[in-house]
């Protein structure tokens, strides 16, 4: 759990991590950097002293000296860790952790993401609750809500959404600005960042009462809630967007939860309270402390990766947090084709460990290879997604002046150690070909990944191959052959829905078709005599 993420050189050359970093960072500014997660998996280097550091080293030497306490505490080595990220973290950001971990001494036992977490402390403190629960996650600098079922000891994720540059430090800034263009502050004092930890300071005050003030030397600044709600207004609205999405995502209405668990010291503020209650219709859940349930959680997954005894009830599913798909071209007009369209196979939020296929061909018959592109992301162009693998295929062209293009089947297994399994099959050859892409590499050794690939390997099988399927098939067919008139085509109907949900691979869609099939066919088979009424209460 990330608490105080603030590295500084100290005046005699050592480094200093949390409080005393932060405190110091208030008198020179230069000397150290705070606030690193959104800047994880980038190419930032920070200036701290005379030094020029990574986020990467950076989050190590926090990582190090939570080691040491914990060490400390617990009179034994700690080798591994359970480490909370942000939901939205994108696969860069995650292995950029993972990094620091190791630099810190540190194996990665498992990431899980803050509002997993949450729901985990949340589900182990409540294991007889059946509820609907969001949890609302607004840290420091980043904002997840996760949309997760709790019932019999399973907790299902449903659904994900957030924004990694929203936060409590987004709405000190722009109070801070507010002040300051109100009240034409200058000078070394706001330099230095005083003024900003005086905001800093209001800002939670104004969280329990109307109005406060600011004083820095023989200045003092009256400020109140309403100017704070006022200068963060445009912050605030860009909560809805992210809870709508999640919500639309996990086909859930608000109304339709049971609770809201708060999460991460910004969701105190009174501003987001109001949202939520007047928004949502209300008053969110503050019964665990919003700034420890991530640390609870991530020991709760710990307790898990252990199997340990005080969490064996516990099950714990996922959602995959990004689109996972494939770079297409598309023919725009006759004779003008437009590279860099992104096709999905496994959507944002499905529930995981999946597979999912697609069927697609070259777009002219002597194309005889493809080479296969793996993005991730949820804009239309992958220029706007990120690319995470690339897997060749040949062997499409078949025959000399062929008149259609090749076929390939692409299926993507994925599971919730962030390893994607992709097979290609040349549809007129049955060649396969196939790669893995571990999203984290390094986490798992070869032996655990070659377990997880088999795990994953029941799941290849095509909806449309499941037994109970192909028997509700065949039935519909044999049926279809003795019917006529509009009987015959309300079985069509329904035959056809369940043949497109079977090809959708959406469990959901899937279940609801077969169930209204199943409920035509029985009622011919109770007609026929093969399915006896139940005279159990006669």
């Amino acid at each position: 759990c990330w608490v105080c993420l603030v590295v500084l050189v100290a005046e005699d050359g050592q480094l200093l991590v949390g409080r005393a970093a932060k405190d110091r960072l208030l008198v020179e500014p230069s000397s150290g950097q705070a606030y690193l997660k959104r800047d994880m998996g980038t190419d930032v280097k920070y200036k701290v002293g005379k030094l020029s550091l990574s986020p990467v080293e950076c989050s190590s030497v926090v990582l190090r000296e939570l080691k040491r306490v914990a060490e400390m505490h617990l009179g034994e080595t700690v080798n591994e860790a359970v480490i909370s990220v942000p939901a939205y973290f994108h696969d860069e950001q995650r292995q950029a952790t993972i990094e620091a971990a190791k630099l810190a001494g540190l194996g990665v036992a498992r990431i899980v993401n803050e509002p997993t977490a949450a729901a985990l402390a949340y589900g182990y403190a409540n294991p007889e609750s059946e509820q609907l629960l969001l949890v609302f996650d607004l840290g420091g600098g980043t904002f997840d809500v996760t949309l997760l079922e709790i019932f019999d000891g399973v907790i299902e994720v449903k659904a994900s959404s957030g924004e990694s540059h929203l936060g409590g430090e987004d709405y000190t800034d722009h109070f801070l600005k507010t002040i300051c263009e109100e009240y034409k502050l200058q000078g070394s004092d706001l330099e230095s960042g005083r003024w900003r930890q005086v905001a800093e300071i209001a800002k939670r005050r104004l969280a329990y009462q109307a109005e406060t003030v600011l004083e820095i030397g023989d200045q003092k600044i009256e400020v109140s809630r309403s100017m704070f709600d006022k200068a963060t207004s445009e912050l605030t609205s860009r909560l809805r967007p992210v809870i709508n999405r999640c919500l639309r995502d996990g086909g859930v209405k608000s109304d339709e939860l049971d609770d809201v668990l708060l999460v991460g010291g910004a969701s105190r503020m009174k501003v987001v309270l109001d949202y939520l209650r007047n928004d949502m219709g209300r008053f969110p859940n503050q019964k665990l402390d919003p700034d420890q349930v991530v640390g609870m959680g991530a020991a709760v997954q710990a307790a898990l990766c252990q199997e340990d005894n005080a969490v064996g009830d516990l099950v714990l599913t996922d959602v995959a947090p990004h689109t996972l798909g494939v770079e297409i071209s598309k023919e725009i007009m006759p004779n003008r084709v437009e590279e860099g369209y992104f096709s999905p196979i496994i959507d944002r939020n499905t529930t995981i460990p999946t597979s999912r296929s697609g069927i697609y061909s070259t777009m002219r018959p002597e194309q005889d290879e493809i080479h296969l592109n793996i993005f991730q992301g949820e804009a239309r162009r992958t220029k706007d997604n990120r690319k995470i693998g690339e897997i060749r295929v040949k062997g499409l062209k078949t025959r000399a002046r062929q008149q259609q293009g090749g076929e390939i089947e692409v299926r993507f297994s994925y599971d919730m150690n962030g390893i994607l399994e992709i097979d290609v099959k040349v549809l007129s050859t049955g060649k396969e070909y196939s790669t893995v892409i571990e999203q984290r590499p390094g986490v798992l050794t070869p032996g655990e990944v070659k377990a997880a690939l088999k795990k994953l390997a029941p799941l290849k099988i095509k909806p449309r191959d499941l037994l109970p399927n192909r028997a509700r098939i065949e039935r519909a067919n044999r049926l279809f052959t003795e019917l006529i008139g509009p009987a015959r085509d309300r079985l069509d109907f329904a035959l056809s829905q369940f043949e497109g949900a079977l090809d959708s691979q959406l469990d959901e869609d899937i279940k609801m078709a077969g169930a209204i099939l199943d409920g035509i066919l029985n009622e011919y088979y109770t007609l026929e005599g093969e399915t006896q009424p139940d005279l159990s209460e006669e």
